[in-house]
This record gives C-alpha cells, sequence and structure tokens, in this order.
C-alpha cells in the first residue's frame, strides 16, 4: 500500500513538473510516461522481492529453522518391577539432519543376588547386560529346550523360534522399532498393552510407545537423558543442548529403594526431590523423631564444611561441564581426587554425564 501511495505522488509530481515548465503534454505522452514508469517499477519490485528471498535464504543458514532441537541421540525412561525386582525400559529417538533416522528400544532388568531361608529376596542387583545386549541368550520360551544345564544351544533355538514362528525379545524390539520409524509411533495401534497392527510382535509394547512419544518429545525440546542401573539405584542425568550443539544445564539424579517381603519398592521420591532431605549426615543431630530441621541442618553444614549430596552432585556437574571428563579422576575407592567439595562416592555419575554428552551429534 505505501508504495502505491509513493508511487501515484511521484506521478503527481511529475506532471506538476511538466506544467511548472510550460511543457504541454498530450494525453498520448503521457500515458507512454506513466506506463514505462511502472514497467520501471515491477521491474523494481520485482528485484525487491529476489533480494527479499536471498536474505531470507541466508538467515535461514545462519538459523535453520529445526523441528528438533540438534542432532542426536533422545531417550525417555521409566522404572518398574518385573516379578518383584526392579527394571529400567528405554526408548532412544535418533535424529539426523532435523529427521527421525530410527528408534531404539531396550530394557534393563535385575536380578535377587541374596535370599532368605524362606527364599524371599532381601537384595537386588541390576544385571550387566540389558535385554538387548543378551539377545538369545535372554532366552525368552524355556519351552523350546535349547538351554540345557544354562547352556544355550543358539543355533538349535533359532531353528525352534523359525519352526515355531516366533522372535525373541530383541527381534521383536527391532520390529517395534522399524515400524515406528517407517509409520511414525502414532501409527501404532494398541489394545491394551499390546499392538494390533505390528505384524510378529507379541510382547507388552505400550510401555515403549509411551516413551517413544516423549523421546521425540524430548528432541524437540533439546532435552538429553542417559540412565543406567547401580546395585539396585537407578542412576541418570540430563541436561540441556541448543540448536548449535552446546551443552548445559547437567544434573545428576538417583532414585533407592528397599526390599519389602521379597518384592523391591522404589522410594517416592529421588535424591534430588529429597533435597536436605536425604540427610547424609545424620551425625548433624538435625532431625528428630523423622523431622528434619532443615535450618539447623543447613548451618550444621555450613560450620562443618559439608554440603549434602545433591550440593555436590552440582559440583561435579558444574566441573564436567567446564572441563569435561579430564578432571574426573577416582581413587581405589571410588571417590573423586580433584573435584573439590565433593566427598561422595562415584555411583556411575562419570558413565551417565558422559553418555548425555556422547548424545550429541
Amino acid at each position: 500500500m505505501l508504495k502505491k501511495i509513493l508511487f501515484s505522488l511521484f506521478i503527481v509530481a511529475l506532471s506538476l513538473s511538466l506544467v511548472a515548465c510550460g511543457k504541454k503534454v498530450s494525453k498520448e505522452e503521457y500515458d507512454a510516461i506513466v506506463a514505462e514508469l511502472e514497467a520501471k517499477k515491477a521491474e523494481l519490485d520485482a528485484k525487491n522481492d529476489e533480494l527479499a528471498q536471498k536474505n531470507a535464504e541466508i538467515e535461514e543458514l545462519k538459523n535453520p529453522t529445526r523441528t528438533y532441537k540438534h542432532d542426536g541421540v533422545y531417550t525417555a525412561f521409566s522404572y518398574s518391577l518385573n516379578r518383584g525386582a526392579p527394571q529400567i525400559v528405554s526408548v532412544s529417538v535418533i535424529i539426523e539432519n532435523d529427521q527421525i533416522a530410527g528408534f531404539f528400544i531396550d530394557t534393563l532388568q535385575s536380578t535377587a543376588v541374596q535370599k532368605d531361608e524362606d527364599g524371599k529376596a532381601t537384595k537386588f542387583e541390576f544385571n550387566a547386560k540389558t535385554k538387548k545386549q543378551l539377545g538369545y541368550e535372554y532366552y525368552m520360551f524355556p519351552a523350546s529346550g535349547a538351554k540345557v544345564d544354562g547352556v544355550l544351544d543358539v543355533e538349535a533355538y533359532k531353528a525352534w523360534l523359525a519352526e515355531n514362528g516366533k522372535k525373541e525379545w530383541f527381534e521383536q524390539a527391532n520390529v517395534l522399532e522399524q515400524y515406528m520409524f517407517e509409520n511414525g509411533v502414532e501409527a501404532v495401534e494398541l489394545d491394551g498393552e499390546k499392538t494390533t497392527n505390528v505384524t510378529g510382535v507379541t510382547v507388552t509394547v505400550k510401555d515403549y510407545v509411551d516413551l517413544a512419544k516423549e523421546a521425540v518429545q524430548n528432541a524437540k525440546d533439546g532435552k538429553l537423558v542417559a540412565v543406567t542401573g547401580h546395585g539396585s539405584d537407578i542412576v541418570w542425568a540430563t541436561a540441556k543442548v541448543d540448536r548449535y550443539g552446546k551443552v548445559t544445564d547437567y544434573v545428576i539424579d538417583q532414585l533407592q529403594g528397599k526390599v519389602v517381603d521379597g518384592a523391591y519398592v522404589f522410594n517416592e521420591k529421588s535424591k534430588q526431590q529429597l533435597g536436605y532431605d536425604y540427610y547424609m549426615f545424620p551425625a548433624s543431630g538435625k532431625k528428630v523423631d523423622g523431622v528434619l530441621d532443615v535450618e539447623g541442618y543447613k548451618e550444621w553444614l555450613a560450620e562443618n564444611g559439608k554440603k549434602e549430596w545433591f550440593e555436590q552432585v552440582a559440583i561435579l556437574c558444574a566441573e564436567f561441564e567446564a572441563k569435561g571428563i579430564y578432571n574426573m579422576a577416582l581413587d581405589a575407592s571410588g571417590k573423586y581426587i580433584t573435584v573439590s567439595g565433593v566427598t561422595i562416592v562415584d555411583n556411575k555419575y562419570i558413565q551417565v554425564l558422559s553418555q548425555v554428552k556422547a548424545n550429541v551429534k
């Protein structure tokens, strides 16, 4: 609209100048002049549009519009019980060139390593291998009879699976991953916990689908997550990544629990959520009848040069963000040698921090 007004004023000014000069212009000459000017204006408008497009392309190259924050691996996890034993279920989405390039489903289970005289579990520990890492050794179909005295005849097991139209857990996970990659997470149809439209998948999948959706959202938000098990505890780290791949705001957390009547029970709050209520220093005497005098406890910590768990891992995260793994040496007991103010033992904190950083591509 502004261009039109300016052009009209220009025509009026031109007309007045011609009149002021005393030169008579015929209607045909006047129309020809206007037509020529309009052609010039159209040409200039086209060049301006072309320049604006080029500027937009340059700006897009400098600051590209992305669906996902940055290329990398984004994970979501949940914890639950499998026959009374703690387990961690995780799903990751792989982002390449701002596109979903695949999914990765896995589960880390645990085993009762101590039992009482009645055969009830009193202690659990997470397994050294995940279901994916176990492969056929996960042995989801003992009816095959392919394992004798704890030794699996892998080839015989594979033959039995093929003959009976079965797939091992990792094979079914692979099928679901591929289906979500090719069709989208939303395309998986569920009837309760199981899928009704992913051929070859008979295991329960609702948790995997829900976590896949969460992982995709994490990719959009730039939320990085890495998780593992330590003893019976769940240990994880989170961080933020920006569009340029800079990782900041590392946080470590840990969820503990206890065994009750042979089954594991997770605590309601993680160590981060507990804050000072984690109460790492009962020698302070600031908790009476289960009630913590928080201000008194904080004063005691300051007076004695101590820091609560969440304060120590904050120092650890800041050190890692500033210097990476290079200042994370441990002594024989697992304590940090060179990180001032941190006296806790490394419970796979370095592992999850390193994994978070490695997930950025």
